[in-house]
């Protein structure tokens, strides 16, 4: 017994004889704040008991007989004042205990991310049911063991989940890992999992706690935009090319076909000047005159043609609607295919922006048709669908697999979802190998029309 104890124990021992002898309340007040000052001094329940059996020892088994049933009564009287402190103690522990595992509790069921709690020496896990509900299961499917979710994860995932949490248990390294999951139904999912362990001081993991968060929607994000940056780098490459070939053409028609007629033209007023002068003609004859004015028309026919490969003047005066039309013919004649058009004409009125961006999809299509699909008969409609313009291009030529590796008519179907998306819409793409294209762009009316004047 320590000194300290020995002094409280004499204490104890007055309070009992006093109390004996008068059984006043003031004896028992003493008891309590002797039992309160040995609490507040960082002894315990063994302690007190250890000083009521010295008491015990030193007063009541000394006593007559007769008198140990009174003194016993007494002593428990004033040990049960000695031990309340503690026991207010112990009620103010349990309370607070319980209101800790309460805000756990809130904690867990109101957090969006599923907790999970290890013991790796014993291996015994705890999965919270937001964790369950990330897997798919209600809180009573899943068991609280670790196996339970090891085996969901993906196969090509187990080993970076194995190194990371090795690492970070032997190395202290930070334990952040992605990876996908089996659920319930059998689709995996994409989870973020991080997690802290507590290590003894021998260095040994006792205890690891973490979470999981469901990140599906973020990676398919990720994968979109990651698909995106490469389509419009592949796009602008290939908008690059098209422009270089389109100079080039251009350079050929040029070079060609004016070219050409400006040499015959050229070739006709050099003979014309150096032929010998012959008084009693006429300066030129009409054959000589309809030769030049037949060269002359040539020009302006080719000027007209290249201008209107470039860009059609109707469209600009007219609208997209005749431009289109024109098209059609023009690819009909050159290709030998046959357009069946549906057009609302009367119906839409295109505004300056979207009429260049809809003539482009049309003539983007069939230019599709005319290089990859080998059809003979094309479906062309262009139909009011409140809220939306349907522009649709269907044709029965050879298709091909969606999955199949893109080729260099995608980047024609790349362009037409872009003018698309500039127009507020969308572009589906529906084929099949044997089952020809069909592309449906639906533009939202109000991005395509002309806003009505104010009233």
């Amino acid at each position: 017994m320590t000194t300290r104890l020995e002094e409280l124990t004499d204490e104890y021992i007055s309070v009992l004889i006093s109390y004996f002898d008068t059984h006043d309340e003031a004896a028992l007040t003493f008891a309590y704040e002797l039992g309160r000052r040995a609490l507040s001094e960082g002894l315990g329940v063994l302690d007190m008991a250890a000083l009521h059996r010295a008491a015990v020892g030193a007063l009541v088994l000394p006593a007559p007989p007769v008198d140990q049933p009174r003194f016993a009564d007494a002593l428990l009287t004033c040990f049960n004042e000695l031990l309340a402190p503690f026991e207010i103690s112990l009620h103010g522990y349990r309370a607070a205990l319980a209101a800790s595992e309460e805000r756990f509790q809130l904690a867990v069921s109101g957090s969006t991310a599923g907790l999970w709690d290890w013991n790796p020496q014993t291996d015994e896990m705890y999965f919270s049911p937001h964790f369950k509900g990330i897997m798919g299961y209600a809180d009573h499917e899943l068991a609280n063991e670790r196996l339970g979710h090891v085996n969901a994860i993906h196969p090509d995932d187990v080993a970076r989940v194995t190194q990371s949490l090795d690492a970070h248990l032997e190395r202290r390294d930070t334990y952040n890992v992605e990876y996908r999951i089996r659920t319930k139904s059998g689709e995996f999912r994409w989870i973020q999992s991080r997690g802290q362990a507590l290590w003894s001081p021998s260095g040994a993991p006792y205890r690891m706690v973490g979470w999981i968060m469901d990140i599906t929607d973020r990676k398919r994000d990720e994968e979109a935009l990651r698909i995106s940056r490469e389509e419009l780098r592949r796009l602008s490459a290939h908008i690059q090319q098209i422009r270089e070939e389109e100079k080039a053409r251009i350079a050929r028609e040029l070079h060609d076909d004016l070219g050409q007629q400006l040499t015959a033209l050229k070739m006709a007023v050099t003979l014309l000047e150096h032929r010998k002068p012959d008084p009693s003609a006429p300066a030129l004859s009409r054959d000589e005159l309809d030769g030049i004015y037949g060269l002359i028309d040539q020009l302006i026919d080719s000027v007209r043609r290249i201008a209107s490969d470039l860009r059609p003047v109707m469209l600009d005066d007219l609208g997209p609607i005749p431009a289109i039309e024109w098209l059609a013919n023009e690819f009909s004649a050159r290709y030998n295919v046959r357009v069946i058009r549906h057009i609302d004409a009367e119906t839409i009125t295109f505004n300056q922006a979207s009429r260049i961006e809809v003539f482009r999809m049309v003539q983007e299509a069939l230019t599709n048709v005319a290089r990859h699909s080998g059809a003979t008969e094309v479906v062309l409609d262009i139909i009011r669908d409140e809220p939306n313009c349907i522009l649709r291009i269907v044709d029965n030529g050879r298709g091909a697999a969606r999955e199949g590796r893109r080729g260099r008519h995608s980047f024609g179907l790349l362009g037409m979802r872009e003018r698309a998306m500039l127009l507020g819409g969308e572009l589906e793409i529906r084929t099949a190998p044997g089952a020809g294209f069909a592309l449906t762009a639906t533009l939202p009316l109000s991005a395509v029309e002309d806003k009505a004047p104010p009233e």
